[in-house]
């Protein structure tokens, strides 16, 4: 049965009508768990998924698995069967953007049955390389050559192919996985620049494999822009670059660093080249690609006239190039002037407290009288642990100070409230009050104090709060009631 597939329609075709691979095997299993034991808070990506069988037992072994595939109807079935034994992506490795992976790496990656079928597999490969941790591997499973029937010559792997693949890397190994090769790639050498040795004879554009926002290459080429232009990009709103094929301009290749540089000012702005289309001449361009892309504030008639004035005609027989861009950098920050430490004595600190704005059945607000100080009313919460997310403290502290499980789901976040340092206390104060609903007068009868930090809670209406609380600690909850009602900011800051 051909599993031969090239376009995404037919690969979901494939997988409705039930067409598999052959299953993990015994010998793969074994190899995964000796040659690739899970670290440590290890991660693991999947490419080309399928229905996930590799991935779920890449999470048995201990990783925390992001899989991916361009098949909606694989990653439906494989969320069907394995759930939660990974992040179930959909994603075409080849041409979308990587930003849904982790930025921090992986300790391992897996191509099982799928760099047969990458079109840019030099490319693609390298990308991934990059995203491998210290020690990691990059795993390829497919079948041989010699083994594959003619019909299914395309999901297998010669030799030479095979030799390609191990050339990039510091180590590799090859094992037998009962008929098929299993490849681990360890220590990626970085790419070499070569430019391509002649004018492409087609005008396929070439796109860039990897948009994991856009990792800084070497490779890197440079374009001068007038003012006007220059402006264009800086703003975000000319995408598309229109030259002339020249040899320095066709040797940029997809995921190469274009610096833009601006004569009169000597300003540079970096991106990377996403696709480059080559076309015969400058009307077929302008036919092909939007022109308010390559410059917003001129029509097409007059951008053909201005690349015209620009170029001579034996230029534009060399053909025209349009270089599409986006936004993404091209070359590595610049160093910071200190260090994350030293940095953070600089600005002022703060500390965090969430609360749960929980009132009864009639929405009168519920609040616990402290047993500190000048005995303030305060609604459930407190200050946030080192590293608790906001909503975190606010279940934490409200189950503490009234023995009820509060704030389940996702509730919405009523009032951010900011309180600068004061005498009363040397740091600011950021204050996040979660939306913890209404309670049941079941509910208020179970409520339990901790004597340790409150002796008394009591529902109130807004006047009688006000009465209770003067009006500056009043002010509070006063904006926290507007905010849930929609008839004001959600934002607070007061006074020390």
């Amino acid at each position: 049965m051909s599993l031969v597939f090239t376009t995404r329609n037919e690969w979901n075709t494939g997988y409705a009508d039930g067409r598999r691979y052959r299953p993990l095997g015994d010998r793969e299993r074994s190899l995964l768990a000796t040659r690739l034991p899970a670290p440590v808070d290890g991660k693991a990506l999947d490419v080309g998924c399928g229905v996930g069988e590799l991935a779920a037992h890449l999470s048995s072994l201990g990783y925390h698995v992001d899989a991916v595939d361009w098949s909606d109807n694989a990653l439906a079935e494989a969320t069907a069967q394995h759930g939660n034994a990974a992040r179930w992506l959909r994603l075409d490795i080849e041409l979308d953007d990587w930003a849904p992976l982790h930025a921090d790496g992986y300790d391992v990656i897996t191509l099982r049955f799928v760099y047969p079928f990458l079109k840019h597999r030099d490319r693609t490969i390298r990308a991934l390389g990059r995203r491998l941790r210290a020690g990691a591997a990059l795993v390829v499973i497919a079948p041989l050559a010699a083994d594959t029937p003619a019909g299914r010559r395309g999901i297998a792997l010669d030799e030479d192919e095979l030799a390609r693949l191990r050339a990039g890397w510091s180590t590799t190994e090859r094992h037998d996985a009962e008929g098929l090769a299993f490849v681990v790639l360890r220590g990626p050498h970085p790419a070499e620049a070569t430019p391509p040795s002649g004018p492409s004879a087609n005008r396929t554009p070439r796109t860039l494999a990897e948009s994991p926002g856009a990792t800084p290459t070497a490779r890197q080429h440079h374009f001068t822009l007038q003012e006007r232009y220059y402006a264009q990009v800086e703003c975000g709103r000319k995408t598309i670059e229109v030259r002339v094929r020249t040899p320095k301009k066709a040797a940029v290749e997809t995921g190469d660093t274009i610096i833009f540089r601006e004569p009169d000012s000597g300003r540079e702005l970096d991106i990377v080249a996403q696709r480059i289309t080559p076309y015969g001449s400058f009307d077929e361009l302008l036919d092909a690609e939007d022109p308010a892309r390559i410059d917003p504030d001129s029509s097409r008639e007059e951008q053909l006239a201005n690349l015209r004035r620009i170029y001579s005609p034996d230029k534009e027989a060399l053909g025209a190039l349009a270089f599409e861009f986006d936004h993404r950098p091209g070359r590595p920050g610049r160093t910071m002037p200190m260090t994350p430490a030293e940095y953070v004595q600089t600005v002022p600190h703060h500390t965090v407290y969430s609360c749960l704005y929980i009132r009864d059945e009639h929405d009168r607000p519920v609040q616990l009288r402290s047993v500190y100080g000048d005995r303030l009313w305060q609604l459930p919460g407190g200050n946030a642990d080192a590293g608790e997310d906001p909503l975190e403290t606010a279940r934490r502290e409200a189950a503490e100070e009234t023995g009820l499980e509060l704030g389940r789901g996702q509730p919405r976040l009523l009032l951010t409230h900011y309180r600068p340092p004061g005498p009363r206390w040397p740091l600011g104060k950021i204050g996040f009050i979660f939306d913890g609903g209404r309670l049941s007068p079941e509910q208020l009868r179970h409520i339990r104090l901790d004597p340790a930090e409150h002796d008394l809670w009591a529902v109130h209406d807004p006047a009688q709060w006000r009465q209770l609380m003067g009006e500056l600690p009043f002010a509070r909850l006063e904006a926290i009631e507007r905010a849930r009602k929609g008839r004001g900011p959600n934002y607070l800051a007061t006074g020390a």
